[in-house]
C-alpha cells in the first residue's frame, strides 16, 4: 500500500512537469513594492468604508430625529461620534493613522449636518478636550470616557470643549430626541438588501453604494425604520406562533388516532403564519417610509424611480411576488404615496400616514 502511495505521488510529478506554462517574461513587484501598494489599497478601503458609514449616519438621524413620535422607543442623542487610534481595530489601525492621522487624543468622527452637535458647530476631526468639564485623557480609555460623560448629561444642555487647528472652542449643545434604532452599515455583504429586527436597522454596502442620491438611500432607510415602528417583526413572531399552535393541534389530532406526524404540522404552520401578511408589511413599511423621509427634509419626488433600477439589477423582481411586492407594484405604490404627500403639503395638512377606519 505505502508502495502504491509513493508510486502515485511520483507520477503526479511527473505529469505536471509536462504540464504548459507561460512563455512571456510579465515583469513583476518586489516584495517591498508588494507591500507598500498593499498599503495603499488599504488606505483607500478604509477610505472608503468611511465614507459610507458617514453617509449612513448623516442620512439617517434626521430620520430618527422627525419621527418620534411613530416610535415607542426613544432615546436622546447628540448626533455625534467618536475615535481614536485605539478605537480601530488592528487590521485598519495603520490605515486610519495615515487616511485621517489619528493618534491617541480623541476626535470627532462622524458629525449629522441637521444634528444637535452639528448646529454647535462641531466639525469632523475636532480634538474632543472636555464634557462639562471633565476632560477627557488621551488614550485607549478616552473614547469609552467621553460616551459615560454624554450618557451622564442625559437631555440637558452639555457644555463640550473641543480644539481646531490649535484653538480652544466650547460651544454648548442641547441632545436631542430620536427613535433607538440605530442603524448600522453591513460593510461585508454587496447585496441590494436592508434587514430590521425590532431593535436596529441594517443597511447592506450593495444598496448604499446603488442609491444615486441622499433621497433615495432616505428611502431606504425609512422604510426599514417603517417596520420597526409599525411592530412588524412583533406580530410576525406572533403570527407564526399562533400558526405553530395551529399545526401543534393537528399534529396532536393526528397523534390520538395512532400517527407520529414529526411535529411536522407544528413546524409547517409557524412558517406559514411567520410570513401572513408579509407582502402587505413590506408595502405598509413602503407607505410610512415616504412619510418619514418627507417629514425628516428629504425629498420624495422621483424616488420611485428607484425601483425600476432595482428591477434592471433584479429582473425576477419585476414579476415575481416572494414575501415582498412585485417591483411595478412598489413603484406605482411609492408614486400615489408621493402625489398623496404633495397634496397635504400643498393644503398645509399633517405629514400622518393614513391610518385605516375600524
Amino acid at each position: 500500500m505505502k508502495n502504491s502511495s509513493v508510486s502515485f505521488f511520483i507520477a503526479g510529478l511527473l505529469l505536471l512537469g509536462a504540464c504548459a506554462g507561460p512563455v512571456t517574461m510579465s515583469p513583476q513587484g518586489s516584495g517591498i513594492e508588494i507591500m507598500q501598494e498593499t498599503q495603499r489599497q488599504k488606505d483607500l478601503a478604509y477610505k472608503q468604508l468611511i465614507r459610507d458609514q458617514d453617509r449612513v449616519f448623516n442620512v439617517s438621524f434626521p430620520v430618527l430625529a422627525a419621527n418620534t413620535p411613530f416610535c415607542d422607543r426613544a432615546a436622546t442623542a447628540f448626533g455625534l461620534t467618536m475615535w481614536n487610534v485605539y478605537s480601530i481595530p488592528n487590521e485598519y489601525r495603520q490605515a486610519a493613522i495615515n487616511v485621517y492621522n489619528l493618534h491617541a487624543k480623541l476626535a470627532a468622527q462622524f458629525v449629522a449636518d441637521k444634528s444637535p452637535a452639528g448646529r454647535a458647530g462641531i466639525r469632523s476631526g475636532d480634538l474632543i478636550v472636555a464634557i462639562n468639564g471633565q476632560g477627557i485623557p488621551p488614550g485607549p480609555g478616552a473614547r469609552k470616557t467621553a460616551y459615560e460623560y454624554l450618557d451622564q448629561a442625559g437631555d440637558k444642555k452639555t457644555d463640550i470643549l473641543f480644539e481646531r487647528n490649535g484653538q480652544l472652542i466650547n460651544t454648548v449643545v442641547q441632545p436631542a430626541a430620536i427613535c433607538a434604532y440605530p442603524v448600522q452599515l453591513n460593510y461585508s455583504s454587496t447585496e441590494l438588501n436592508a434587514q430590521s429586527d425590532g431593535s436596529r436597522i441594517v443597511i447592506d454596502k450593495g444598496i448604499v453604494r446603488f442609491t444615486e442620491n441622499d433621497n433615495e438611500l432616505a428611502l431606504v432607510i425609512a422604510h426599514e425604520l417603517g417596520h420597526n415602528a409599525m411592530h412588524h417583526i412583533d406580530k410576525q413572531q406572533s403570527n407564526a406562533m399562533l400558526g405553530g399552535l395551529g399545526g401543534l393541534a393537528i399534529d396532536a389530532l393526528l397523534a390520538s388516532a395512532g400517527v407520529n406526524s414529526g411535529n411536522e404540522f407544528g413546524q409547517m404552520g409557524q412558517e406559514i403564519g411567520g410570513q401572513a401578511y408579509s407582502v402587505a408589511f413590506e408595502q405598509e413599511a413602503d407607505y410610512v417610509g415616504m412619510y418619514f423621509m418627507e417629514r425628516a427634509g428629504y425629498n420624495s419626488t422621483g424616488v420611485a424611480d428607484f425601483w425600476r433600477r432595482y428591477a434592471a439589477e433584479s429582473p425576477k423582481s419585476v414579476s415575481k411576488r416572494t414575501t415582498h411586492p412585485t417591483t411595478p407594484e412598489r413603484f406605482i405604490a411609492i408614486d400615489r404615496a408621493h402625489r398623496e404627500i404633495a397634496k397635504k403639503k400643498a393644503t398645509g395638512q399633517p405629514l400622518i400616514p393614513n391610518i385605516k377606519q375600524e
